[in-house]
C-alpha cells in the first residue's frame, strides 16, 4: 500500500492509503513501529485516505502503543464515518485519541494559553437440532440486584406513558414489539452450560457452569427422579466458572443415572473431585449415587457420541481449553469458548477458520472489546466481538452466537455491544452474511 509521511512542526504525520486489512497491515505496521521507536517525536496517523480498517489494522496501532517510549504520543486523525464507527465499536478511542483533523490533534497537543436477540428457527429438510443455553456468562455468575430491577421497571413505565394499554392483548403486544430486550428481559447470570439435543434417549451438554443446576432441575421436572438418564458432558476446561455447577447438578446424586464426562485434560476427575472435597463442599465426590465415567479425548481426533461426530481442537487459554465441533446430518455446531485469538493476521490460513468452516451455529467467546482484548486484558484468555465476526465471515459460518458475556456488563451494555456487533458484521461483510445472535439464559435455537 502507499504510505506517505511528512513533518508538520514538531510532529510526524503518517498517511496510509486504501484498506488496512490482512493484506496491507504488515507493511503499515512495520513503518509505524519504525517511526514510533526512532526518536523523540510524536506521531499522528492521518486516515483521510483510509477506506476501511480490520482487526489486523487496529492491532498494528496497539503494537505501536506498546512499542513507543513512555513519553511519546500517538494519535489518529481524519477518520471517515465507516472507520470511525469500527474504531468506536472496538473501544479504541480509550486507547489512542482520535481527532477530526491533523490540525486538531496538533492543537490538542500544543500547550495552550443499544434487537431482538432471539434467533428464528431455520427451515430444513432434515430433523432440526435444538440448542439450549442454560448459562451464558463468563468468569463468575451475576444476578440482578435491587437497582437493576428498579431501573428496568422505571424504563418500562417511562415507555408506557401516553399509551393505551387497556387490554391484556395490548400489553402483550407492547412488551413483545416495543420494549427493548434489556428492559423486558435479561441476558441472565449463569456461567457456561449449553445443551445440544440428540434426538435420542440421552443428553449432550457443553460445560458444567452454574447453568447446569437449572438444566438438571429441568430434567428432573420432566422425567421425575425414578427414570435413569444418560448425560454426555463435554468440558472445554476446568476453570471454576465451567465446573461450579456440578455440585448442584442433582442427577449426579441419583442412582441409575450415568454421566460420561469427555475432555482433553488428564485432570478432569481430579478437578471435580477436589471441588467436592472439604472444606469446599460438604458432600464428597465418592458418595454421589450416579455412575460417573471420564473419557479423555485427543485434539483433532473425532469420536462418535449420541449420534454426533465430535472433534476437539486445542485453544489459546491459560491451562489450555478445547473447542468442539459437533456434526450430524450435514449440520455443524461449534462450541468455542475461552480462547484468545492473538494472531496478527486473520485469513484463510488461520487453523480455526477451517475448524469453524460452514458451521450452522458458531458459539463464540466475545467477552471483551478488541481494545481490551489486546491491551489491559491481553493474555487473559478471551476474545472479542470483532474477531468473532471476522472469523465467522472467513469460515462462512451461518450464525454467530455471542457467548461468555462479561460479568461486569449489565443487560443494557450487552445489548449495546450486540447492536455494535451486528453493525460491524454489516460494514465488514464481503459477500457472505453472518447472522449475529446474543445468547441469553433460556435462549433456544434450531439448526
Amino acid at each position: 500500500m502507499d504510505i506517505g509521511e511528512s513533518r508538520v512542526g514538531d510532529y510526524l504525520v503518517l498517511r496510509p492509503v486504501g484498506r488496512l486489512d490482512t493484506r496491507t497491515t504488515a507493511e503499515f505496521q512495520t513503518r509505524l513501529l519504525e517511526l514510533v521507536t526512532a526518536g523523540p517525536v510524536d506521531v499522528i496517523v492521518d486516515f483521510a485516505e483510509v477506506d476501511y480498517i480490520s482487526s489486523a489494522g487496529l492491532r498494528s496501532l496497539m503494537a505501536a502503543v506498546k512499542a513507543k517510549p513512555r513519553d511519546r504520543r500517538i494519535a489518529v486523525a481524519t477518520l471517515n464515518a465507516l472507520v470511525q464507527e469500527i474504531y468506536t465499536i472496538a473501544r479504541f478511542q480509550h486507547v489512542i485519541p482520535a481527532f477530526d483533523s491533523v490540525e486538531a490533534a496538533i492543537a490538542a497537543w500544543t500547550p495552550a494559553a443499544e434487537p431482538s436477540v432471539k434467533a428464528e428457527a431455520v427451515a430444513s429438510n432434515t430433523p432440526r437440532i435444538g440448542v439450549r443455553f442454560w448459562g451464558t456468562r463468563g468468569s463468575l455468575p451475576v444476578a440482578l440486584n435491587h437497582s437493576g430491577v428498579r431501573a428496568k421497571i422505571r424504563a418500562a413505565l417511562l415507555a408506557v406513558r401516553e399509551r393505551d394499554l387497556a387490554s391484556p392483548e395490548a400489553i402483550d403486544a407492547f412488551l413483545d414489539n416495543e420494549l427493548p430486550f434489556s428492559v423486558k428481559g435479561t441476558f441472565g447470570g449463569n456461567t457456561s452450560c449449553v445443551e445440544i439435543e440428540t434426538g435420542r434417549d440421552e443428553y449432550l451438554l457443553c460445560d458444567l457452569g452454574s447453568g447446569a443446576r437449572e438444566f438438571g432441575s429441568r430434567v428432573l421436572a420432566k422425567h421425575g427422579p425414578g427414570r435413569a438418564n444418560t448425560f454426555n458432558i463435554f468440558m472445554s476446561h476446568v476453570h471454576w466458572d465451567h465446573i461450579m455447577g456440578f455440585p448442584f447438578f442433582v442427577p449426579a446424586y441419583i442412582p441409575g443415572n450415568r454421566l460420561r464426562i469427555y475432555g482433553c485434560h488428564d485432570i478432569l476427575r481430579e478437578a471435580l473431585q477436589r471441588q467436592h472435597a472439604a472444606p469446599s463442599f460438604p458432600v464428597e465426590f465418592s458418595t454421589l449415587g450416579s455412575t460417573i465415567e471420564f473419557i479423555e479425548l485427543e485434539p483433532g481426533v473425532p469420536c462418535e457420541v449420541a449420534g454426533f461426530s465430535v472433534t476437539p481442537i486445542k485453544q489459546f487459554h491459560s491451562g489450555d481449553s478445547y473447542g468442539y465441533r459437533f456434526e450430524r446430518d450435514g449440520k455443524a455446531i461449534v462450541y468455542t469458548t475461552d480462547c484468545e485469538h492473538k494472531a496478527q493476521m486473520l485469513d484463510a490460513s488461520y487453523p480455526f477458520v477451517q475448524f469453524y468452516r460452514d458451521a450452522d451455529l458458531l458459539i463464540f467467546d466475545t467477552m471483551y472489546s478488541l481494545a481490551d482484548a489486546i491491551s489491559v486484558k491481553e493474555d487473559w484468555g478471551h476474545s472479542s466481538n470483532l474477531v468473532a465476526v471476522e472469523l465467522a465471515q472467513l469460515a462462512k459460518a451461518k450464525r454467530l452466537v455471542m457467548f461468555h458475556h462479561e460479568p461486569a456488563y449489565d443487560d443494557a451494555k450487552i445489548e449495546g455491544v450486540f447492536a455494535e456487533t451486528v453493525r460491524f458484521e454489516e460494514i465488514s461483510r464481503e459477500g457472505h452474511k453472518v447472522e449475529v445472535i446474543a445468547a441469553y439464559d433460556g435462549l433456544e435455537v434450531f439448526v
